[in-house]
């Protein structure tokens, strides 16, 4: 029992170490179009261009400050890593948004924030570190408005994208990062309760998008 569980102590550190590194090598600004890209489609499928989004897993808030750019979406910007926050609110002051992007440590299995909090909530690249999907996306639709959407996965955008950077982002973090099967991917979201989603796989990457139900009145 002793050798299981420093093995998963050891499994854990790894995974954090790998994710750490995935940040790191992004707050330089080298993938910045990959981020523009993706928020242009976030924004492009959901409409959702006001009120109040949770980044999940944001790293060095490259995302969220695509997302900030092209929209008037007040931004809780969440990641796990106290260092990560730290170092993506040097980011925040450097490009002068924060007033748009409140940075927040938190775990995406248990997020700091009440119930129907977020219009939208968008993630690229921490659900593969995830260990436990359906917690996760539970979680999600907890914190999501009736009515309000997810855009969660990882990817570059598009293939042209693609080419262009992984050979960096390669060098940077070579076999880091996990890969979900689709239909885990699908099991996992049903399993939340979700049925209003879309699974897509591009060349855009892999992404789940779903939406949570308006609540009845009765």
């Amino acid at each position: 029992m002793l050798k299981v569980k420093k093995g998963k102590e050891k499994q854990k550190k790894k995974a954090d170490k790998n994710l750490q590194s995935v940040n790191i090598i992004l707050i330089d600004g080298t993938h910045a179009p990959i981020y523009r890209l993706i928020a242009h489609q976030i924004i492009s499928k959901l409409h959702i261009t006001e009120g109040v989004a949770i980044d999940v897993g944001t790293g060095p808030a490259s995302l969220s400050v695509a997302m900030a750019r092209l929209s008037d979406l007040k931004i809780y910007a969440m990641d796990i890593s106290a260092e990560v926050i730290q170092t993506a609110q040097e980011s925040m002051e450097k490009e002068g948004l924060e007033n748009r992007i409140k940075l927040v440590h938190g775990d995406v299995h248990q997020m700091p924030f009440p119930e129907d909090f977020a219009d939208l909530v968008f993630s690229r690249g921490s659900m593969f570190f995830w260990k436990d999907l359906p917690t996760a996306f539970r979680e999600i639709c907890r914190v999501l408005k009736p009515g309000g959407s997810a855009y969660v996965g990882g990817g570059f955008g598009s293939d042209e994208v693609k080419e262009k950077f992984k050979h960096r982002f390669e060098r940077g973090t070579p076999n880091s990062i996990p890969k979900i099967p689709i239909d885990i991917l699908e099991k996992a979201v049903l399993k939340a309760g979700i049925n209003d989603y879309t699974v897509i796989n591009d060349d855009s990457g892999l992404w789940a998008i779903f939406k949570k139900r308006n609540k009845i009145s009765i």
